[in-house]
């Protein structure tokens, strides 16, 4: 996620605030491309409180809206923290990738992850996710025969 500040007057904005501050995510896609989505809360964000806010509430919505095989949780989650209606069984994805290989932990596609193959993107996704449930997993892949 990056948060960033304008001047107003940059955006030829005619607010009365020192900044306007944006939200953009970007997340991979399993083609090694990236998938990237602004934010828009109702209103303009005109505090760093008021940003930082509105981060935080996206953050915790992205676990809430993660389905093992889908990759628009994301667009899920930007929903749900603009108080929009989602679906709860993943229907609003027509993005699935059930066959993708993931996480025997966590289920995540490791195609989300930085890296030129799935061994590459596993090893970095065990690196990212340092919690009790990934510690000790040694990276293992091997064709299907």
């Amino acid at each position: 996620m990056r948060v960033s500040k304008f001047d107003p007057a940059d955006l030829g904005e005619d607010i009365d605030a020192e900044y306007i501050y944006t939200h953009v995510l970007q997340w991979g896609d399993r083609f090694g491309g990236g998938v990237e989505a602004l934010l828009d809360p109702p209103g303009e964000v005109t505090t760093a409180t008021e940003a930082a806010n509105w981060a935080i509430a996206l953050i915790n919505q992205i676990p809430k809206q993660f389905e093992p095989g889908d990759v628009d949780y994301v667009s899920r989650a930007i929903e749900a923290t603009k108080g929009e209606e989602v679906s709860s069984d993943g229907a609003s994805s027509t993005v699935r990738h059930d066959d993708a290989p993931t996480c025997p932990v966590c289920d995540a596609p490791f195609f989300q992850f930085r890296g030129f193959d799935t061994y590459e993107q596993a090893q970095n996704h065990f690196e990212f996710m340092n919690d009790e449930e990934h510690e000790g997993w040694d990276i293992s892949l091997t064709e299907a025969e």
